[in-house]
Order: structure tokens, then sequence, then C-alpha cells
């Protein structure tokens, strides 16, 4: 699911194409690092935003060509420093909320965000970027249309079967630790998937 979320929202709505530099947000969860992953499979350059300076590394590991840590520096000024004063052509956002406003700024002119999620449930705030082109993406969209839903099915399977993309895991559990899982979900921030096995 966060493979085709990423993937729909980046390829089919916002266009994206080899050379583009692509602010992801809630890059450290499955969408992002999903997103990281597709980026660097079509030759697309990620940058991706994290709350907290401490996931930076293991974002770069994953993939990302630079990581902006909001907790550290401002998105704006950031994102125009990794995109040679110009500004991301693509921003992948999870998050919305208030925040929405400056996070437009980290756009070029004429660039394109595609929201895929509301992390933050606050009333979003007006984009400061008046040349943006907004896309709401849901997936459930394209996986009912069997044209796309195939084209993409495609796309992920031959970027699994080279091993560009490749799920993160995060921890694993046995069934009989479920409640630890469950546990360790609630109380950590996640790198990744958790797995349960039986």
């Amino acid at each position: 699911m966060s493979y085709f979320t990423a993937y729909g929202a980046l390829v089919e709505r916002a266009g994206m194409r080899p050379g583009d530099r692509v602010l992801i947000t809630a890059a450290s969860g499955g969408v992002g690092r999903a997103a990281i992953q597709i980026a660097n499979q079509i030759g697309a350059v990620p940058i991706a935003v994290t709350r907290q300076s401490a996931k930076a590394e293991s974002l770069l590991v994953a993939g990302a060509a630079a990581v902006i840590a909001t907790d550290r520096e401002d998105i704006g000024e950031a994102a125009l420093r990794h995109t040679g004063g110009v500004g991301a052509d693509i921003i992948l956002d999870a998050v919305m909320g208030p925040g929405l406003a400056e996070l437009s700024r980290a756009a070029k002119l004429g660039g394109t965000l595609a929201a895929v999620g509301w992390l933050d449930p606050r009333p979003a705030s007006f984009p400061a970027n008046p040349s943006l082109t907004i896309h709401r993406y849901m997936s459930f969209a394209d996986m009912v249309d069997p044209v796309t839903a195939r084209r993409v099915a495609a796309f992920l399977a031959a970027g699994v079967r080279t091993g560009v993309l490749r799920p993160t895991v995060d921890r694993v559990f046995t069934l009989d630790d479920i409640v630890q899982a469950h546990r360790y979900l609630e109380t950590a921030t996640p790198a990744g998937k958790i797995v349960v096995t039986p």
C-alpha cells in the first residue's frame, strides 16, 4: 500500500520525471521511505524531511540525497539550499495542517504538491506559493482502475525484482510477543514496518 500510494501520487498525479527534485515530508514513515526508493528508481532526487535530526542518518542510508530536519532548520531555506536556490519540483506531503503555507515556500514557482495524508489534523493553512499546483491523492481511485493498477503493479514488480524497492523493517516480533509489538508501536517512532511472524 505504501508503495502504491507513493507511486500513484508522484508519478500518476505529479508526473515525476528523472532529475526532478522531490521533497518528501514524513520521510521516516512507510509512504515516505517508499517515495525515496521510487524517486531513486526513476532517477529523481529525493530530499527527505523529518522532524527529528536523529533520523537523518537512517534516511540517508535509505537513499535520500539530502535530509532536512525541521527541529534544527527552516524547511524553505533548506529546500532552496538543496535545490540550488530554485525550490523543489514536487513536494509529497503526508502532513498538511498549518505548516502547509511554510512548506509551499519550498517549492519552485510552478511546482507541484501531492498531498497523500493528513498527519496533522489541524486545519491546513493556505499555500504561500500562488503558482503551486496541488493534487489530493487517494490511492483507492487508482486501485479500482484496472489500467492504472496494472501499470503501477508492473512498475513495483520491476523494482522488487531488481532490488531497488525494499520495504524497510524496523523490528520483527513473534506472534507470542504481540502485546510487546503493540507497545513498541505505541511508544516508539519506528523507522520502518513492524512485522509479526507466526
